[in-house]
């Protein structure tokens, strides 16, 4: 009787230890590019749970090569010794995004070293002659985009429709005074895009903002598995 006690007793506490097991996070699958405003070294990523892992790619002035990732998120990307240095979370709707890279300031002496923005990059929010622009300076910024009269909000703005040739003139407000804070001008081919990032100025109580200018032709839609 002790014996088949003991038995009962193991049994249940087995059963209880697999169905107490937290229900394993469901997949995800996305591709991916990186950028950052300022060089990252070093800094890589597993595409799935059988995957040796694969350092990124940073380009000074244009997206990264396009990455596959197959799993449980975060998406978690490290450093040479295996420290996980920065996490990304991306929405089940999106397919395509981009990541944008910026360090964490002051530097930290230990966990995530980099934050990461998630931008939907996929074809449909961001097509051929899209033009997609990203406030980041931290000022108020309102101008013109070819005849067009914008107004940006901090972060992403709608994505604009321009000819392949558009001027674009971005003033801010200061003590009541308008000031220059941004001009440039965009040149595109028919099938390609541009996502303009502005960054906060480069010296203390500068108005001109830093900026990054990508251009590149939206992503075919992915390949479904069962299709491969």
């Amino acid at each position: 009787m002790a014996h088949a006690l003991r038995y009962l007793t193991a049994a249940i506490a087995m059963a209880t230890a697999v169905h107490g097991q937290p229900p394993r996070a469901p997949e995800q699958a996305f591709r991916f590019t990186v950028f950052s405003a300022r060089p990252v070294e070093g800094v890589s990523f597993s595409p799935n749970l059988r995957a040796a892992p694969q350092k990124l790619v940073f380009y000074p002035t244009a997206r990264s090569p396009r990455y596959e990732f197959r799993g449980a998120l975060p998406l978690r990307f490290t450093d040479a010794s295996g420290a996980v240095v920065a996490e990304a979370t991306v929405p089940p709707e999106m397919h395509d995004v981009l990541l944008l890279f910026s360090a964490v300031e002051p530097v930290p002496s230990s966990g995530l070293r980099y934050q990461i923005a998630v931008l939907d990059d996929g074809a449909a929010r961001h097509g051929p002659s899209g033009l997609a622009i990203i406030n980041l300076s931290g000022l108020a910024l309102a101008g013109t985009v070819g005849r067009a009269d914008v107004v940006l909000k901090s972060g992403l703005n709608p994505t604009l429709q321009v000819s392949r040739t558009a001027k674009i003139m971005l003033r801010t407000t200061f003590k009541g005074r308008s000031y220059q804070s941004y001009a440039g001008e965009l040149e595109m081919k028919a099938a390609e895009r541009a996502l303009l990032i502005l960054f906060p100025p480069f010296y203390k109580g500068s108005l001109e903002v830093q900026s990054r200018l990508l251009i590149d032709e939206p992503p075919l839609p992915p390949v479904p598995a069962n299709a491969r």
